[in-house]
């Protein structure tokens, strides 16, 4: 009985090792996709560990659920990737990483792109992002780093909506939005309900409260032009601005304002006013608002980095 026992294990241990050839189908049989895979492979965890990310060459991605301890860069050095990588990857400039939420992670460097249509061509891809490279060259590089099928240098290789490919090397703009200050910051009152300063009774606050000096420099969230510059009730001295996806920014209690209607702004560079305690305010402070294409406020700590 031991003896059998031994000889079936064998058996298994050489079926592994020495797997059996793949059957011979026509190549129209099999869809695209699969040809990326191997069906010998078994299953490996939901989420590798950042360990496997650097020991492998094959393209690894996951979601990592970040900590509190986490930054955008510890998170980088983790996973064998660079920060420029995970920004492009999620679309997302991370001014902000909330402990219990997720990020994609990729153990190389480069844009991990994801099809958003029903269908989408490797080409129509590689024509979309390798402006100024050599197209024949980007697209081996793309081919070699994804594992896609040598034959995708000719045929029209189409991936579904969902998969990923990795685009090496190249990192996409993420136009989010910033602290409109320089230097580290902290919030002295949140975004929703809460009993006013002045008029102690409970109401909707629609931005947050960033404590600065009174005069320190405001800048841009994000680059639009102003639609609005003056006195506003309660705001005191408020400029908005308008940005190109239809949002708009509001900075309130300016002790002074350096752009007047009309004017397009930079994002981080153009300075639009300084710090005060002009309007409904207990003391000198920005009052900051992100508001969205209907006019809505958003609560800016859940937009920072972001489009």
């Amino acid at each position: 009985m031991h003896k059998l026992l031994f000889l079936a294990a064998a058996v298994v241990r050489q079926a592994i090792a020495s797997p059996l050839p793949a059957p011979m189908l026509p190549s129209a049989a099999w869809p695209q996709e699969w040809l990326r895979y191997s069906v010998w492979t078994t299953a490996g965890p939901a989420s590798p560990l950042p360990q496997a990310f650097s020991q492998l060459n094959l393209l690894i991605q996951a979601r990592h659920r970040i900590s509190k301890e986490d930054s955008i860069a510890s998170i980088a050095r983790r996973y064998n990737t660079d920060v420029r990588s995970l920004q492009s990857t999620n679309q997302n400039e991370f001014v902000v990483l909330r402990p219990g939420g997720y990020i994609r992670v990729l153990n190389k460097r480069g844009y991990l792109y994801e099809v958003t249509a029903k269908y989408e061509s490797l080409d129509s891809i590689i024509g979309g992002y390798g402006r100024g490279k050599n197209r024949a060259d980007f697209k081996r590089s793309v081919i070699d780093a994804n594992n896609l099928p040598p034959s995708a240098l000719l045929a029209d290789f189409r991936l579904k909506k969902g998969a990923r490919i990795l685009l090496p090397d190249v990192y996409a703009p993420v136009d989010g939005y910033h602290i409109p200050m320089e230097g580290g910051f902290r919030i002295s009152s949140g975004f929703g309900y809460r009993r006013h300063p002045l008029f102690r009774q409970v109401r909707k606050h629609q931005g947050i409260d960033i404590a600065k000096p009174w005069g320190e420099k405001v800048y841009p969230s994000r680059s639009g032009r102003v639609v609005f510059a003056g006195w506003e009730g309660g705001y005191g001295n408020m400029v908005e601005i308008e940005h190109p996806n239809g949002e708009s920014t509001r900075y309130g209690h300016l002790s002074k304002i350096t752009v007047k209607t009309g004017d397009a702004v930079s994002k981080d560079k153009t300075l639009i006013g300084n710090v005060g305690d002009t309007g409904w305010t207990t003391g000198p402070h920005l009052h900051f608002e992100i508001r969205d294409r209907h006019g809505r406020p958003v609560n800016p700590l859940l937009r920072l980095g972001k489009h």
